[in-house]
C-alpha cells in the first residue's frame, strides 16, 4: 500500500520566489511510510533543504508507481523544469501552482455540493489535498 505525500519547505519556496519560478512550489511524492518520509527528506537533504513539512498525505492502496503517478499530476499541474534549473537535480516531482486555482476549486465544490459558497484562502493542507487529488484522477 502506498501513501501520497506533498511536502513543502520554507527555503525552497524562498529560492523558488528569488529566482522567479514562484513560492508556491511543492514536492509529491509516494512511500510506504510517510510519517518517516519528513524525517528522511530532512536527513538526506533533497534538493539541498533540510526543513521539510509534511502538508498532506493520503493512504492509496492502489498507487505504487510514482512515476506513472507524477506523470498524471503533470497534465493537470505545472512541473519545475530540472533542465532549466540546476538546483532541482533531476528530480520531476516539483510542482508550482497558483493558489487562485486552489480557491476557486473550494468554491467549485462548494457550489456543486449546493452550499453556499465562501471564498476564503487557501491553507496549507488545502494545497496539499488539491495536489493529492489532482494526482490520483
Amino acid at each position: 500500500m502506498g501513501v501520497v505525500y506533498v511536502a513543502k519547505s520554507a527555503a525552497l519556496q524562498e529560492w523558488g520566489a528569488d529566482v522567479g519560478i514562484s513560492k508556491n512550489i511543492y514536492k509529491v511524492g509516494v512511500t510506504d511510510d510517510a510519517a518517516e518520509m519528513a524525517k528522511t527528506l530532512n536527513e538526506t537533504s533533497v534538493l539541498g533543504q533540510a526543513d521539510w513539512k509534511i502538508i498532506a498525505k493520503r493512504d492509496v492502496p492502489e498507487v505504487t508507481d510514482e512515476d506513472e503517478m507524477l506523470a498524471r499530476l503533470g497534465q493537470r499541474i505545472k512541473v519545475v523544469d530540472p533542465t532549466y534549473y540546476p538546483k532541482m537535480k533531476g528530480t520531476r516531482s516539483v510542482f508550482r501552482l497558483n493558489p487562485l486555482d486552489v480557491e476557486s476549486h473550494m468554491v467549485f465544490k462548494q457550489t456543486m455540493a449546493g452550499e453556499q459558497p465562501k471564498v476564503k484562502k487557501a491553507s496549507p493542507s488545502d494545497i496539499g489535498n488539491y495536489l493529492i487529488e489532482n494526482a490520483l484522477k
